[in-house]
């Protein structure tokens, strides 16, 4: 069997290249870049066309070399962060994402868009509304980014956000199939926020009372410790002059009080001895 010089070209590199990347023998890989260079064998258009035909092992084995061939552009990081989503490879996914949107160019607005798709699938609420807000700064008409964004307001209970996405989402695309819906859930969350509010106020008001309810017991303590106090001090002055009484009343006759002590056979008193014998 004959192999020809075109067949090589279309058919060696393209076939055998997935395998010897998934292996990771890297010398290998090295010399089938340089063939592949020698050969002008586009991975990057493989990769597109792998992908286009949803056959993603073959679209990373591609789009990767494309990547290590040094074919950087916008593009290549878009279709291999869509393949990284579909694998399932999330962080790989984000990772393309971010240095796709880095470029700055004129990709930005679906590397920032597919990047908070991937957050609002992995329910991080907060990197989703930072990466879609990021689109709508760079195309600020984009529906979609606009009712991603409700959406994900919507989950981090930012009622009010959600509204003025959702309204602004009505607004941008008037025809759209959700319309119905989209009215029903704007009109629940106005209402949750008249019943939040009322709630709140409600709050406020049980509060307040409470407050006030708990400040008249205090006071209500305080005055019955105050007359408890003062009846306590009343008392005792009552019984300090009655004793005074009682000290006054005695004083007439007490009389002078003399002081005994022992002596030799005999009994000493301040008036003199007397005896003990009969």
């Amino acid at each position: 069997m004959r192999i020809r010089i075109g067949d090589i070209k279309t058919h060696f590199v393209s076939y055998y290249f997935p395998r010897l990347l998934s292996n990771r023998g890297v010398w290998l890989v090295g010399i089938l870049l340089s063939a592949a260079s020698l050969w002008g064998v586009n991975f990057f258009a493989d990769g597109e066309k792998a992908l286009a035909e949803n056959h993603l092992d073959k679209a990373q084995t591609y789009l990767e070399a494309a990547l290590a061939q040094g074919q950087i552009s916008e593009k290549l990081y878009l279709d291999l962060g869509l393949v990284y989503q579909k694998l399932g490879l999330v962080g790989e996914a984000l990772k393309m994402f971010h240095k796709g949107a880095d470029l700055g160019g004129p990709l930005q607005y679906l590397l920032e868009y597919d990047a908070g798709a991937v957050s609002f699938a992995q329910k991080d609420w907060s990197s989703a509304e930072q990466a879609y807000t990021a689109v709508l700064q760079l195309r600020p008409q984009f529906a979609d980014a606009v009712l991603n964004r409700a959406n994900t307001r919507l989950e981090e209970k930012n009622w009010q956000g959600a509204i003025a996405d959702y309204e602004l989402y009505q607004s941008l695309a008037p025809q759209n199939p959700q319309k119905a819906v989209i009215d029903q859930v704007i009109a629940l969350l106005k209402q949750t926020l008249v019943d939040a509010e009322a709630q709140k106020l409600a709050q406020e008001v049980r509060q307040k009372q409470e407050a006030q309810a708990k400040a008249a017991d205090e006071a209500k303590q305080a005055a019955a410790k105050a007359q408890a106090e003062a009846l306590a001090a009343a008392e005792k002055k009552r019984q300090e002059e009655i004793l005074q009484k009682i000290r006054q009343s005695l004083k007439g006759v007490s009389g002078d009080s003399k002081a005994l002590g022992t002596g030799p056979a005999g009994v000493k008193t301040d008036d003199g001895d007397f005896s003990l014998s009969p």
